[in-house]
């Protein structure tokens, strides 16, 4: 059976968005499980799937949308 392909997506993210992945793979990581930083980040991409059915969640995405952009 052939290996299922996995996509691969290349960011550029802030030195602060970072630490941040850093910080949450430490506090998710046990002594019997290690979580990298794709892993944050795929779990991220879960909550916000699941957070996008809520009205108000989806407004508070656009406002830190607005906030991340104007950083930049």
């Amino acid at each position: 059976m052939p290996k299922k392909e996995k996509k691969r997506l290349q960011v550029v993210i802030s030195d602060e968005q970072d630490a941040l992945l850093t910080r949450l793979a430490y506090e998710l990581s046990s002594p019997e499980q290690l979580v990298s930083k794709s892993e944050v980040v795929r779990l991220a991409i879960e909550k916000l799937a699941d957070g996008l059915g809520e009205g108000q969640e989806k407004a508070r995405l656009k406002e830190l949308l607005r906030k991340l952009e104007a950083e930049e």
